[in-house]
């Protein structure tokens, strides 16, 4: 497979036609969730949907980085193998110690009653930690080795399971615990593709570029940017709950779920895709991320004309989910540009990583969380803060990438592949 080839073709049509199934899975789980429970209750539970999906964030470093590994192994080989670990052993290492410090911090949940069931949601968040450590690392590693059929068809899985489980909670009318422990269900997702499908099955053996020392470390660097990057990307709420009083957060529900639906259209494919980014520009070489201006400029483009659209149709469409749920236009709008500056935080993060230049990634990611968080503490009305909070952070952070693209690749070990045949 050729540079050009990682990036059309059966790959992306096999990413896009899954990304696209996640990402209308999530938008109709959305939709149930405002039906199935009080807007109370809906705040709560896009409160618990952050937390999950924060984990899943932060697990999300894990499957950039063996998304790496994986491509300069695919284009490389490696020496002296028995020296290198396997992917899926470092990925649930790297779970484990999540884990352990969500287990860590779970009294403090408990005390503050931060969810409404505190002990159950910190035993699953523990389990997700180690669980989705293990389908990040199978991801990375089938987007890294090039089959992105299998991997098509496991985003697909993942959302459909969690789709069909949420859906029968409320079906059987279950309520807000019900709603979230569903949400658990699609832990297994990895395991069933396992089971069905020999292809994964042998990702299991495909070890890393280097020895397990490192590749931890470069893993620490990776899920460093992935907490900054959930933060800001899935557990926006969070931050929210923690800088609103508790008054105006229960009524911030049509907010959030703006917030969520402006950013799904752009996010989902987008973090689908970085896999066949990372990939592309790895075996292009140390000026492959020069490849990644086109995909910027569509990004611009889209993201634009979304904007434009979510200030026409979009407080139409947000009444679908309940009449209590009107927003305006103009902040649909804002959002939706938002959602846009983060979009390119991920594309330059992208490039930024996969040239090598872990600490920078980390630092971008880490800068604009710190940005974001300092305006959500000013004294300014909530969608204002949101707005300025979502804009400005990432904004930050984009300069931090841009500025190390312009230095050389890191040294070896962590630098990618040089120009060569493709895989």
């Amino acid at each position: 497979m050729s540079p050009k080839q990682t990036t059309g073709g059966r790959p992306a049509s096999a990413v896009g036609i899954g990304s696209a199934v996640s990402a209308g899975a999530g938008i109709l789980i959305l939709f149930i969730a405002s039906h199935a429970l009080t807007k109370e209750e809906n705040s709560e539970f896009l409160s618990f949907w952050a937390a999950l999906f924060f984990v899943y964030g932060v697990m999300g470093g894990v499957q950039t980085e063996s998304t790496r590994a994986a491509s300069v192994v695919a284009l490389k080989g490696i020496a002296n193998g028995r020296r290198h670990p396997r992917l899926i052993t470092a990925g649930l290492i790297s779970g484990a110690i999540v884990a352990a410090v969500i287990a860590a911090l779970s009294p403090v949940l408990t005390a503050f009653e931060f969810f409404h069931h505190s002990e159950i949601i910190s035993l699953g968040l523990v389990l997700t930690a180690i669980l989705y450590a293990g389908h990040s690392a199978l991801a990375g590693t089938l987007q890294g080795s090039g089959h992105w059929s299998v991997y098509g068809r496991f985003l697909i899985l993942d959302g459909l399971l969690r789709l069909v489980c949420i859906g029968a909670a409320a079906a059987w009318s279950l309520g807000l615990l019900g709603l979230e422990i569903a949400c658990f269900c699609a832990l297994g997702a990895w395991l069933l593709l396992l089971a069905f499908s020999r292809v994964a099955r042998q990702s299991l053996q495909v070890r890393a570029d280097v020895p397990l020392g490192k590749l931890l470390a470069q893993i620490f660097h990776a899920v460093v940017s992935s907490i900054s990057s959930a933060a800001l990307i899935v557990a926006f709420p969070l931050l929210l709950k923690l800088t609103t009083p508790a008054a105006v957060f229960e009524q911030s529900a049509p907010l959030l779920l703006a917030i969520s639906m402006t950013r799904a259209p752009i996010m989902v494919p987008l973090q689908a895709f970085q896999g066949v980014a990372i990939a592309h520009v790895v075996r292009a070489g140390s000026e492959g991320w020069r490849a990644l201006h086109r995909p910027l400029l569509i990004l611009l483009v889209v993201g634009g004309l979304g904007a434009v659209l979510a200030f026409v149709i979009g407080p139409s469409l947000m009444l679908l989910f309940g009449s209590g749920y009107g927003v305006s236009g103009m902040t649909l709008a804002l959002l939706t540009l938002a959602s846009l500056v983060m979009a390119v935080l991920t594309l330059t993060g992208t490039a930024t990583l996969s040239t090598g230049h872990h600490r920078a990634f980390s630092s971008g990611w880490a800068s604009a969380t710190a940005v974001a968080i300092a305006i959500l503490l000013l004294p300014l009305p909530l969608e204002v803060r949101c707005i300025l909070s979502l804009t400005i952070g990432p904004a930050v952070g984009i300069l931090v990438h841009l500025l190390a693209l312009r230095r050389p690749p890191a040294s070896s070990g962590s630098e990618p592949a040089p120009s060569g045949p493709a895989t």
